[in-house]
């Protein structure tokens, strides 16, 4: 059985309750079940009241976040750090937004105008090939000709934000006239801009002065996938912040990473999370080799499924994921001989099959070649889109994608992967939830725009597009945002004090409580525009439809 998630697109998405109006709990603010807190009673608790049956990304089968019920597994990560003494300029910023009671647009003027932004290519191995890259063609597209793309190079993600290991930096022009030549241009680190006045550029109320305390609270990214990405998690904020302190040189900031991907191909692959307990026990049938790694740990998953009571789930994969990531590397690499092997003699393979084989030949040897038999394998369209909570497993594939998140770059790696891999850590932070994750395609707030809300309030996203000809008023937001191109040719216009030509691959930050006006170009293909930015406004406007994605 090799169950393949098909989309079936949720257009009529509930609306969901506001978003969360109080600062997170960390590694005890599990995001799926609000009896956590309760169970918990940890020292940042802050009360609140939330609905969280309207976002079925990572529904429960147990009932328990796993910072709950860890005192079931011998093996658990203890987090002793202060929340209160850790410096997190971004949710620093956050708990500004939120406890902001008031919303009104500002008068635009050249201090916080739009500002165009070049933004960092990262070159991962795993990314597309040359100009094969929409993430090169972007990067490009940003130089006006002046990048050369190295046909020879992967391109894997574009990076649009203040996160240190791949800033962006505003252009900013010398002269006053529109048309500065590339020598004109002066580039300032995005950080240090909008640091020198958080209450213009960040809507943080009364801090105007000079401060290093606030920062954008996401990061938007444009990831171009050639080959699978290493099996990972992002942890939660307390975990971070423990993980930063413990091994600063391999975990860089003290935030959390929930993070949400939004298709921009119809050929998007991911895996998320642990499939049903019936569809493992399945997989394990078809899959005996797999079975052979994980030893007596196949007799509770069976015995689970036949009784469906009894031993926690959690307990048993658990158990099981440890057992399999850390089995002896040449136990592991005989019985991927012996499956790509017989699967190479099969007349007809499943999707299942072909996926398996498809990693074999990226990773030789390599444990998460079995990764597919126990995770969810996700198909999706361009414009489909999932949220990925703290702690839970994943693997992008193949395609092109948006990804938002939270201003982080911590992940803890266990396979598929030549960089470091911290099995030990991501055994003990995993949720262990058997889910299925929703796939939706945004609500769409009216004729132009598509909005993409998760759980959370760091982070959100709009899909824009303006026929031409047609105009679109981008409303103003308690937050910060930034813009990028992605389709057409037009003007982001805010009265007479700006007035940005924008094409392909054009990025800008649009500072908080600011408007603009999209105009498409009347003799052009219209325009696509991507727009990532705070979740807080949300739940400021009565009269602003919001949903779940």
């Amino acid at each position: 059985m090799s169950n393949i998630i098909q989309v079936q697109p949720d257009r009529t998405s509930p609306k969901m309750t506001k978003p969360h109006r109080d600062g997170t709990n960390g590694q005890y603010n599990d995001e799926y079940d609000e009896n956590a807190f309760e169970k918990m009673g940890a020292r940042h608790f802050v009360p609140r009241k939330i609905n969280y049956d309207e976002w079925e990304a990572t529904p429960n089968i147990a009932n328990l976040p796993p910072s709950c019920d860890d005192e079931m597994f011998d093996d658990y990560i203890v987090t002793t750090v202060d929340l209160t003494m850790v410096r997190n300029a971004a949710a620093n910023a956050l708990s500004a937004l939120v406890s902001k009671t008031f919303d009104s647009d500002v008068q635009v003027t050249e201090e916080n105008c739009l500002k165009p932004l070049e933004c960092t290519a990262q070159q991962y191995g795993w990314g597309k090939i040359g100009s094969n890259a929409l993430v090169a063609q972007l990067k490009a597209a940003q130089h006006d000709g002046n990048y050369v793309i190295d046909e020879n190079a992967p391109y894997a993600e574009l990076w649009i934000g203040t996160h240190p290991n791949g800033m962006s930096h505003v252009v900013l022009e010398d002269n006053n006239d529109g048309n500065a030549t590339q020598n004109d241009k002066q580039c300032v680190p995005l950080v240090d801009y909008v640091q020198q006045n958080p209450e213009m550029h960040l809507g943080v109320v009364g801090q105007s002065g000079p401060s290093q305390d606030y920062d954008l609270t996401f990061l938007f990214k444009v990831l171009s996938i050639e080959k699978v990405l290493s099996i990972q998690a992002h942890p939660d904020k307390q975990l971070a912040a423990q993980l930063f302190t413990d091994k600063p040189h391999a975990y860089k900031d003290p935030n959390h990473k929930p993070e949400m991907a939004v298709a921009l191909t119809d050929d998007f692959e991911a895996m998320c999370g642990f499939r049903p307990m019936l569809d493992i026990a399945s997989n394990m049938l078809d899959y005996p080799e797999f079975t052979d790694i994980i030893g007596k740990w196949k007799h509770d998953i069976l015995e689970f499924v036949a009784n469906k009571r009894g031993v926690n789930p959690k307990l048993i994969l658990k158990n099981m994921f440890r057992v399999y990531m850390t089995a002896d590397e040449k136990h592991v690499k005989k019985n991927i001989e012996i499956m790509t092997s017989r699967l190479s003699k099969k007349e007809k393979l499943s999707d299942l099959d072909k996926l398996i084989i498809k990693l074999s030949n990226q990773f030789p040897g390599d444990p998460g070649i079995f990764a597919p038999i126990i995770f969810n394998y996700m198909k999706l369209k361009t414009g489909d889109a999932f949220y990925i909570g703290a702690n839970e497993p994943h693997a992008y594939i193949q395609g092109d994608i948006l990804e938002c998140m939270a201003c982080s770059d911590n992940v803890v790696r266990a396979g598929l992967t030549p960089k470091l891999k911290d099995v030990d850590t991501l055994v003990k932070m995993l949720t262990y939830k058997c889910t299925i994750p929703t796939i939706t395609r945004g609500l769409r707030k009216d004729h132009c725009c598509t909005l993409y809300v998760p759980p959370i309030e760091d982070f959100a996203m709009e899909i824009i597009e303006v026929k031409p000809g047609n105009s679109y008023d981008l409303h103003d937001v308690r937050s910060p945002s930034v813009l990028l191109t992605l389709h057409g040719s037009g003007v982001l216009k805010q009265d007479w004090v700006q007035k940005m030509p924008v094409t392909f691959g054009k990025a800008a930050f649009m500072s908080a409580n600011t408007t603009a006006t999209i105009v498409a170009d009347k003799d052009g293909p219209g325009l696509k525009i991507a727009r990532a930015l705070s979740n807080v406004h949300l739940s400021s406007r009565p009269n602003t439809p919001f949903g779940t994605i």
